[in-house]
C-alpha cells in the first residue's frame, strides 16, 4: 500500500506542477501557485501521513528503516499532515488575509524546506549505509530534491508577486 501511496504523491505533486508552470507562463501566476500549492503542499502532505502514521510499519520496511518504536514515524506523519492542512487552508479557506498568495507561499516555502531536509537525510542514507537502495537515492533522495525546488520557485513567486 505505501508504494501505492508514495507513487499517488509522485503523480499528484508532478501533474499540479505541470499545472503550475502552465498557468504562470500563462500569466495567471495566483492560479499557478494556488495548484501547486494544493497539490504538493495540501494533498501531498496528506497522503504523506497516511504512509508514515497509518501504513508505518509498511513505510518503515520500505525506507530500510523496521523498528518496534515507531514514535518518529509518526512524528514525521504529523508534520506532513500539518503542512497538508495548512496547504489546504491556504487555497481554500477564507482567512482574512490581504493575500492568498502569502500564505500559500509560506505553505510552499515551509514544506520545501521540510522535504529538502528530508531528501538531504536520504542522501546522506543512501551515501553512508552499505547497502546502497537505488530507490532511497532517485525517488527519496534526487526526485525529493527536485520538487523541494520547484515548490520554491513557486513559493518565492508567491512572494514577489505584485
Amino acid at each position: 500500500m505505501t508504494k501505492w501511496i508514495g507513487l499517488g504523491t509522485i503523480a499528484i505533486s508532478s501533474v499540479g506542477i505541470f499545472f503550475g508552470f502552465y498557468y504562470y507562463f500563462s500569466g495567471d501566476v495566483q492560479l499557478a501557485v494556488a495548484i501547486v500549492t494544493a497539490t504538493t503542499v495540501g494533498l501531498t502532505g496528506v497522503l504523506a501521513w497516511t504512509r508514515h502514521f497509518i501504513f508505518h510499519k509498511q513505510d518503515a520496511k520500505a525506507l530500510g528503516w523496521e523498528t518496534e518504536r515507531p514514535d518518529w514515524m509518526f512524528e514525521v506523519g504529523f508534520a506532513n499532515l500539518g503542512f497538508g492542512v495548512a496547504g489546504l487552508l491556504a487555497v481554500f479557506a477564507d482567512m482574512g488575509l490581504s493575500s492568498h498568495l502569502k500564505a500559500e507561499a509560506i505553505a510552499l516555502l515551509g514544506y520545501s524546506a521540510y522535504l529538502f531536509q528530508a531528501g538531504l537525510l536520504h542522501g546522506y542514507r543512501y551515501f553512508t549505509d552499505k547497502k546502497k537502495m537505488a530507490i532511497r537515492l532517485w525517488r527519496y533522495c534526487l526526485l525529493t530534491l527536485v520538487v523541494a525546488g520547484m515548490m520554491a520557485f513557486f513559493g518565492i513567486a508567491a512572494l514577489i508577486h505584485p
